[in-house]
C-alpha cells in the first residue's frame, strides 16, 4: 500500500470553529410510557401519540389507557389508595369474625365462600355487622342447632417451619370418620398426641386395633367409629398448639368444642346401640366433658357408661363364636375396655368424691409381661426414637391401684349409710397399708430411679399413689378428729400429706426435665390441685414453699389448655385469700398474669364444673361452697345470668 493511499484513510483534522452535529436540528425524540392496546397486543414500539403511526398507517381505532402507566405519579397514588382500602376492608372483615357472635359469622363465612368480591363483603360489614355489636353480645353464647347433613371444615392454615417439620406417629385418615375436617395430617397429629399423653395414662382402647380399622376407613369396623374417633379428637386438641384445634381461633375457651359437638352428635345416632368403640367413645367423652369444665354433663356420660358397659357384656355373651384370631382380638379389646372405663370412672369418683359407678370386671387383671413386641413410646411432638412404654406392666399396677381406691370410695361415698367413725379410721389404716404394699410390689420397669429416663405414664403412677395418700389422709383426718386433725402425733401431716405434696413437686420437675412443661397430661391437673391445697396451710416452711412455686408454674401451664384447670387455679387463689395465707412472693408475677391473660373477666363462662374445693372438703376452709362453680360464682362477685342462659342450653 503506498504512503497516498495509507493517507486516504487517515480522518480529517478536526477544524477551529466546531460545527454541531447533524441531528441537533431535529426536535427530541419523545420517551413513550405507555402503549395503545394495538401496540400492547403486538407487542411493538408506538409512537405514543393518539392515534398513533401504526393505528394511522393501518386505519384501526387507537385507544390507549393511561392508567397502565406505572410511571405517572397519579396512577401511583391512585393503586397506593386502592390498596389501602382493601387493607381496611380486611382488617375490618377480620374484626368482625373475631367479635361476632356465632350467627352472624357463619354468614359472612358463608358469603366468603360464596366468591363475594371486597365490595361486597365491605357493604356487608358496613350495613350488618357495624351496628349489631349489642345483638351479637347477646347471641354468642347461643348453640345454633344445625341440620345433621351440614359439614363444617376447617380451613387450611399457612404453615409455619415446626409444622411443615412434624412427623405424626401414627398416619389416619380423616375420612370417613369426621366431618369437622378433611386434613389427614391435621387428624394425624391429634391422634398422635392423645396416644402420647392421654391414653398412655388412662387406657381404655387397644391401640393397635383402632389404629388399624382407622386406616382401612371402613365404617363397619369393630374397633373404631365416628363416635370414637371425634371424642379422641376433642380431648387431643388441648395438647395442640394448632389454630384448627379451636372452633373459634380467637376464643381460647372453644379448644375442641368443634370435634365434641360431631362427638355428641355421633352418639345419638347410634340410638342406644352398644359396642366396643360405643363403651370406649362414652369413656373418652366423659373425660373430655369434665376437662372442659362441663363435668355436670361427663356424669351424665358416666351413667349412660354403666349401662353401656353391661350392655355390651350382655350382647358379646350372646355374639355366636367367630373364627379363632377374632376371638382373641376381640377378647383383649373388651379386657382393655372394661379394665378402662373402671379405672377412669374410680379416678373420677375419687377426685369428686362420689359413689362408683361402675362395678369392678369380672375379667381377669390385665398380664404383667415384658413381650418383644411390646408397643414403643414416641415423645410426640418432640420427635426421637421411640422408648419401650411397658404398657401391660404399668396397666396391670394401675388396675391393681384402682381396686384401693374402689374400697375408700364404697366406704365413703356409697350414699346409702354414713359410716362410723371407727370404720374411717380403719379403712384409712388399711388403706395406708394397701399402699405400702403396692409400692413393694412394683415392677423395676414402674419404679423411679436415678439415671433412668422416666416416661409421663410411669410419672403419673406415681402422682396418683401420693394423690391417694394425701386424700384419705386429709378425709379421714377431718372427718375422725375434725378440728384438731393434727393435733394427735400420728396425724401430723409433715409425715403423711405434705411429704406426698412435696413428692408430687418433685415429679413435676422430674416431667419438666426430662419433657419440657408446655406439655403433660390432663390427669396431672388432680395431682396438682390437691397438693397446692394441701401446702396452702403450711407456706411457713421453706420445703413447702418450693413446691408450692412449682406447681404454680405447672398449674399455670395447665389452665391455658383446659378449663377445668383454669376454674380449680382461680379457686386456690381465692381459697388462699380467704384463709388470710400470703402465698410466696415468686407466685405474685405468674397469679397476676394468670388474672390478666387467662382468667379475665369472663373466666367462669362455660364453666359447670362440681369439682370439689379441696380446702372445704377437709375443713380447712368452712362455711363455703364446696362445688367449683358455686364457689366461684359466689366468691369471684361476677353477675352469674349469662351463665345460667348457657346451663340452660347446655342442659
Amino acid at each position: 500500500m503506498t504512503s497516498e493511499q495509507r493517507q486516504r484513510l487517515l480522518a480529517p483534522a478536526a477544524s477551529k470553529d466546531p460545527v454541531p452535529p447533524p441531528s441537533s436540528s431535529l426536535p427530541p425524540q419523545r420517551k413513550v410510557s405507555t402503549a395503545c392496546s394495538s401496540c400492547r397486543s403486538r407487542k411493538a414500539r408506538c409512537s405514543g401519540t393518539a392515534p398513533c403511526d401504526w393505528c394511522t398507517k393501518h386505519n384501526l381505532a387507537c385507544r390507549i389507557d393511561e392508567s397502565t402507566d406505572s410511571r405517572r405519579k397519579i396512577n401511583i397514588k391512585r393503586r397506593i389508595e386502592s390498596l389501602e382500602g382493601d387493607c381496611d376492608v380486611l382488617t375490618r372483615i377480620l374484626e368482625s369474625l373475631r367479635n361476632s357472635g356465632v350467627t352472624r359469622m357463619r354468614s359472612l363465612l358463608q358469603l366468603i365462600r360464596s366468591n363475594a368480591s371486597l365490595e361486597e363483603l365491605r357493604l356487608f360489614v358496613d350495613d350488618r355487622l357495624a351496628n349489631a355489636r349489642t345483638l351479637d353480645s347477646a347471641l354468642e353464647d347461643d348453640e345454633v342447632p344445625m341440620p345433621d347433613d351440614t359439614v363444617f371444615k376447617i380451613p387450611r392454615r399457612v404453615m409455619d417451619i415446626k409444622r411443615l417439620a412434624d412427623q405424626p406417629v401414627f398416619r389416619v385418615p380423616a375420612k370417613p370418620w369426621t366431618r369437622v375436617t378433611d386434613d389427614d395430617d391435621f387428624v394425624s397429629h391429634l391422634i398422635s398426641l392423645y396416644f402420647t399423653w392421654r391414653h398412655s395414662c388412662f387406657p381404655c382402647i387397644d391401640r393397635d386395633l383402632f389404629i388399624r380399622d382407622m386406616r382401612a376407613a371402613k365404617l363397619s369396623s369393630l374397633f373404631c367409629s365416628p363416635f370414637l374417633v371425634n371424642a379422641v379428637l376433642a380431648d387431643a386438641c388441648a395438647y395442640s398448639d394448632y389454630a384448627e384445634a379451636y372452633e373459634y381461633p380467637s376464643d381460647p375457651s372453644t379448644r375442641g368444642t368443634h370435634f365434641y359437638q360431631e362427638a355428641k352428635r355421633c352418639f345419638e345416632q347410634e340410638d342406644g346401640y352398644s359396642t366396643i368403640a360405643t363403651v370406649q367413645g362414652l369413656t373418652v367423652l366423659s373425660t373430655c366433658a369434665c376437662l372442659m369444665g362441663k363435668d355436670r354433663r361427663g356424669w351424665i356420660y358416666q351413667g349412660q357408661l354403666a349401662f353401656a358397659a353391661k350392655e355390651l357384656e350382655r350382647t358379646l355373651a350372646l355374639t355366636p363364636p367367630g373364627p379363632v384370631t377374632d376371638k382373641s382380638e376381640t377378647e383383649r379389646a373388651i379386657g382393655v375396655t372394661l379394665w378402662g372405663l373402671y379405672i377412669t370412672t374410680i379416678a373420677h369418683a375419687f377426685a369428686y368424691q362420689k359413689p362408683p359407678l361402675v362395678e369392678r370386671p369380672r375379667y381377669p387383671y390385665p398380664p404383667s409381661c415384658h413381650d418383644d413386641d411390646s408397643p414403643l413410646w414416641h415423645p410426640y411432638p418432640q420427635g426421637g426414637d421411640g422408648l419401650e412404654g411397658h404398657f401391660k406392666c404399668y396397666l396391670n399396677s394401675l388396675s391393681s391401684l384402682t381396686t384401693i381406691v374402689d374400697e375408700w370410695c364404697t366406704l365413703l361415698f356409697d350414699g346409702f349409710t354414713k359410716p362410723a367413725l371407727d370404720e374411717i379410721r380403719d379403712m384409712a389404716k388399711k388403706a395406708d397399708r394397701l399402699l405400702l404394699e403396692w409400692e413393694m410390689a412394683l415392677q423395676p420397669c414402674l419404679r423411679i430411679e436415678s439415671g433412668r429416663v422416666i416416661l409421663p405414664h410411669v410419672l403419673c403412677l406415681h402422682m396418683y399413689y401420693h394423690d391417694i395418700r394425701i386424700t384419705v389422709t386429709e378425709l379421714a383426718g377431718a372427718a375422725v378428729y375434725g378440728a384438731d386433725k393434727w393435733s394427735s402425733p400420728d396425724r401430723h401431716p409433715a409425715h403423711m400429706s405434705l411429704s406426698s405434696a412435696r413428692q408430687i413437686a418433685w415429679l413435676m420437675d422430674v416431667h419438666r426435665s426430662l419433657w419440657g412443661i408446655d406439655l403433660f397430661p390432663a390427669s396431672h391437673i388432680q395431682w396438682i390441685t390437691v397438693s397446692m391445697f394441701t401446702l396452702l396451710g403450711a407456706l411457713d416452711d421453706p420445703a413447702n414453699q418450693e413446691a408450692f412455686v412449682a406447681l404454680t408454674a405447672a398449674a399455670k401451664v395447665a389452665a391455658r389448655r383446659w378449663p377445668i384447670a383454669k376454674g380449680t387455679l382461680r379457686a386456690i387463689q381465692l381459697t388462699a385469700r380467704k384463709m388470710g395465707v400470703r402465698m410466696p412472693p415468686e407466685t405474685d408475677a405468674l397469679f397476676l398474669d394468670f388474672e390478666k391473660e387467662i382468667w379475665g373477666a369472663r373466666g367462669r363462662k362455660g364453666l359447670r364444673s362440681l369439682y370439689p374445693n379441696f380446702a372445704v372438703l377437709t375443713g380447712s376452709l368452712r362455711d363455703e361452697e364446696v362445688e367449683l362453680d358455686k364457689f366461684l360464682e359466689k366468691e369471684d362477685g361476677v353477675d352469674a345470668s349469662d351463665l345460667e342462659e348457657q346451663e340452660e342450653i347446655e342442659l
